[in-house]
Order: structure tokens, then C-alpha cells, then sequence
């Protein structure tokens, strides 16, 4: 979700930036931003292999990170 025209260049460069390698999910609607409650943008979403949100916000490198390897070594 972003607030801007061109929000899979803005996804991308904020992905860039980051260093977040693989997929990165367009909420073009906003219709799923708002069944999570999500006001805020960015906003980071972490979603498991089955697509059950994991975590919202995550907003900090080192929280993203720390939640990241927290759910791959459930994998």
C-alpha cells in the first residue's frame, strides 16, 4: 500500500533501500489494508508460505529482520 501514482516504482525502490529481496505485494485497492487496520504508509506485512499474516508494521530494519529469521526457522 502507498500513497502515490506510481506505487510498484515506490515499492521497488523502498525494497532497493532495504535490501528486501523477493516479493513485494501491491494492495492497489486498499481494500486489504483496511480489513488489517493498517492507517500508516509504508507499512511492512509479513505473510508465512501458507498466506497467514504474520506480523504488521514491523517498521524497524532490525525488527523486520529479527521476525523474518523468527519465521523461517518455523519453516
Amino acid at each position: 500500500m502507498w500513497e502515490s501514482v506510481d506505487a510498484a516504482t515506490e515499492a521497488r525502490n523502498f525494497a532497493g533501500i532495504w535490501g528486501i529481496d523477493g516479493p513485494v505485494l501491491l494492495d492497489e485497492t486498499g481494500e486489504y489494508a483496511a480489513a488489517l487496520g493498517i492507517r500508516g504508509v509504508p507499512t511492512n506485512v509479513l505473510v508465512d508460505a501458507h498466506g497467514i499474516v504474520r506480523g504488521v508494521g514491523l517498521t524497524a530494519p532490525q525488527e523486520l529482520d529479527e521476525a523474518v529469521d523468527a519465521l523461517l526457522a518455523e519453516e
